[in-house]
């Protein structure tokens, strides 16, 4: 499918802003990311997966302030970890998975320097593979770190966002992947568009979500 032009999406995001009031302020917060610290950005990333918003900053908090540094991620034990994630759900594995990114990121880096550099000012598709070949990193978490803390043009789409995307006409399928190429196409290279363009989506699938969905599609002149 064709997916949004750029005039019809930069509508969209415009309506959006005049009816849900949580849009803007999430786009603020997720330009607060450049200033964060790698390390909290992927932990962060990793706890989001299948989680709320408030549970994974709790959760990420506990994280970053127990360890703080990659080294010491590396060497903790997955069982140490788990009570501090396991209200976002999945703690057994996510706990596991932040020790298996932290040391693949000390084994194959050296450390987080190297890599936030590759991140910063290596061609895209490089910063793109680097972070797609660490383990717990898939599509959706490599744009969020690209996007939220480098400022790169990278699209990133959860589940709320291809539900959008779908009852828009975007897809008719379930491959965020296509979602991404759609709205990277009709923006092109710009980060701060990518960037309102991924928290206005997100508020609405949010919005629509909790049972505001009909009145609030009408609104948006998208149906019901």
């Amino acid at each position: 499918m064709a997916g949004p032009t750029r005039p019809d999406l930069l509508r969209l995001l415009d309506r959006i802003e005049q009816q849900i009031p949580e849009a803007r302020r999430l786009h603020e917060r997720l330009r607060g990311r450049r200033r964060a610290p790698l390390l909290w950005v992927l932990v962060h990333t990793i706890l989001s997966h299948q989680s709320t918003g408030d549970r994974t900053y709790r959760a990420s908090r506990r994280v970053y302030a127990r360890y703080r540094s990659l080294d010491r991620l590396a060497g903790a034990r997955p069982a140490e970890l788990e009570p501090l994630v396991r209200e976002v759900g999945l703690g057994r594995l996510k706990a596991a998975r932040l020790v298996a990114l932290a040391r693949a990121v000390r084994s194959r880096w050296g450390g987080l320097s190297r890599l936030s550099a590759v991140l910063r000012s290596a061609p895209l598709e490089e910063a793109w593979c680097a972070l797609l070949e660490l383990p717990g990193i898939g599509p959706k978490s490599a744009a969020v770190v690209l996007l939220f803390r480098y400022g790169r043009p990278r699209f990133p789409v959860d589940t709320n966002i291809l539900r959008v995307a779908r009852h828009l006409g975007w897809v008719r399928g379930r491959d965020p992947e296509v979602v991404r190429y759609q709205v990277e196409r009709a923006l092109g290279p710009d980060p701060e568009a990518l960037l309102r363009a991924h928290a206005y989506l997100l508020a609405l699938g949010r919005a629509t979500q909790r049972g505001r969905g009909r009145n609030l599609w009408e609104k948006l002149g998208c149906g019901g």
